[in-house]
């Protein structure tokens, strides 16, 4: 397997949602994919499904938020393909319904362990998945990280009165941790600015996950799509910058 011309793929959190139909995009594109998830019983399953359609596909048992699992998920990884073309941080916090109709997230009344959990997950993990990857990404000829934001992550977008999907509550703990996502997007591409590796935040979208909810104006499969066209940039294509799903998933949002 280390000596496969195949594009070898990781996405963090895909046993189910965005994370899954990124997976199943990019798998037919005839790519590795390495599937990451907490729950090795709902990893596993993810793999037996995406393995009946002719995707060749993997699983590693990764918990974002345990410095010891990163470590094994990345040891494993070398030690069964020799590097990294694409990785994709997927694996998030997002609030759920019953966070999102009370007051939890309010400016003025948010508790600290709930401004740190999203913090946690949704900025420190990441930065700390990358890190462990970074290395194997390195020897790729042409490394792609891919992080999965959202609107209510940029400043501007949240300033605004009016958005395209109604006017935006008050998440300060989920906002806080995709603004500082994006940031972590921006300083590592100018860290890795002259070289192979070219680094890009997505925005898949309010998209019909558990999450989003059946009623959310884009379908899963149009949510993964920001995420596959930045992992499938070729040499020309943009770093350090924030791409949604609207306009053909080329158009960029505001930071």
């Amino acid at each position: 397997m280390k000596n496969t011309e195949k594009k070898i793929v990781l996405i963090t959190g895909a046993n189910r949602g965005l994370g899954y139909e990124i997976a199943r995009q990019l798998g037919e594109k005839d790519m590795v994919v390495i599937l990451g998830a907490r729950n090795a019983d709902a990893g596993k399953a993810a793999v037996s499904q995406l393995s009946t359609q002719n995707i060749e596909v993997h699983f590693v048992q990764l918990d974002i938020l345990q410095q010891e699992s990163i470590r094994n998920a990345a040891a494993l990884v070398e030690e069964q393909f020799g590097r990294l073309d694409i990785l994709v941080n997927n694996a998030a916090r997002l609030p759920n319904r019953k966070e999102a109709e009370s007051q939890k997230f309010l400016p003025s009344d948010i508790s600290a362990e709930l401004l740190y959990g999203y913090i946690n997950t949704n900025f420190m993990a990441q930065v700390a998945v990358t890190q462990a990857f970074l290395p194997l990404i390195k020897k790729s000829q042409a490394g792609r990280i891919v992080n999965m934001s959202s609107s209510i992550g940029s400043v501007t977008i949240a300033s605004e009165h009016l958005h395209e999907n109604g006017p935006k509550p008050p998440f300060l703990a989920y906002a806080a941790s995709k603004a500082a996502l994006n940031m972590f997007t921006v300083q590592l591409a100018k860290e890795l600015a002259g070289t192979s590796i070219k680094v890009n935040s997505a925005d898949p979208g309010l998209t019909q996950t558990d999450a989003g909810g059946p009623t959310a104006p884009n379908t899963v499969a149009q949510g993964a799509k920001p995420a596959v066209w930045l992992a499938c940039l070729d040499a020309d294509g943009p770093t350090g910058c924030f791409f949604t799903h609207r306009l053909e998933h080329t158009a960029t949002n505001p930071w």
